[in-house]
């Protein structure tokens, strides 16, 4: 039996294995703080956009690419050796699929997971300074997860109940741009650091973001520094909500 004891902290992915897949080099951080989380999955390799202003203009296929990234947030549900990731948030979208996860620990106390309703093994490695932290927070349609683990978070960003993304993404695959192309990157996923009241994004689901400031906390005050899809900013003050 796992407990919420268990996996408190900040996680990052080793690797994960499935039929036909091994992939040791996508960047994945998970941060548990109570029963809530935010992940974030950023690919290794992803276009060079580090003198890009906007994404607008950036082809179908680097769209495409920078949508191999994912991010979700919420809270978990355990049962047993099983954990259920509940997406209240999912940068791509609804999904049928339930995350579950049966979960175990080896000697060096890394994570085993193996998926419950879907093929794969994941093993992950463990950071947990002592001082952890999370919120919820919400404003003009939108809601938010941080989880901070010492000086890192994670932050999640997304609009709920939204639909899956897989049409626009097929889209864009056949090289077709629509307008809702531009609606995918408004909301963010990140992981970063604290600079005294701002976050820092190292990677996100935006790379426009990358290298800037993506929220700042005021005495549960929280304003998230949006950078949308032309590039342009706009600042979303949103205020806390109970979990």
């Amino acid at each position: 039996m796992i407990t919420l004891d268990d996996i408190q902290g900040h996680w990052s992915r080793d690797w994960i294995k499935a039929p036909g897949v091994e992939d040791h080099a996508t960047r994945v951080h998970w941060m548990q703080c109570g029963a809530l989380y935010a992940d974030v999955r950023i690919p290794l390799e992803r276009p060079d956009l580090n003198e890009a202003r906007t994404l607008i203009g950036q082809s179908p296929d680097v769209l495409v690419h920078l949508l191999k990234a994912e991010g979700f947030a919420g809270d978990v549900g355990l049962a047993g050796t099983q954990c259920t990731w509940h997406r209240k948030i999912n940068w791509h979208g609804n999904t049928e699929e339930i995350d579950v996860g049966d979960i175990s620990f080896d000697e060096q106390g890394r994570m085993v997971e193996k998926g419950v309703h879907a093929d794969y093994t994941e093993l992950w490695s463990h950071d947990a300074p002592p001082a952890q932290s999370a919120y919820m927070f919400e404003g003009e349609g939108w809601l938010g997860y941080l989880i901070c683990v010492g000086a890192k978070f994670v932050l999640g960003v997304g609009r709920p109940n939204t639909p899956t993304t897989k049409p626009i993404v097929d889209e864009l695959a056949s090289g077709i741009i629509s307008d809702g192309a531009a609606t995918l990157f408004n909301g963010l996923h990140a992981v970063g650091s604290w600079d005294g009241a701002s976050a820092i994004a190292t990677l996100a689901t935006n790379p426009l973001c990358e290298g800037s400031c993506v929220l700042t906390l005021d005495h549960n005050q929280f304003v998230w520094r949006q950078t949308r899809f032309d590039g342009s900013r706009h600042d979303v003050r949103m205020k806390a909500v109970a979990p």
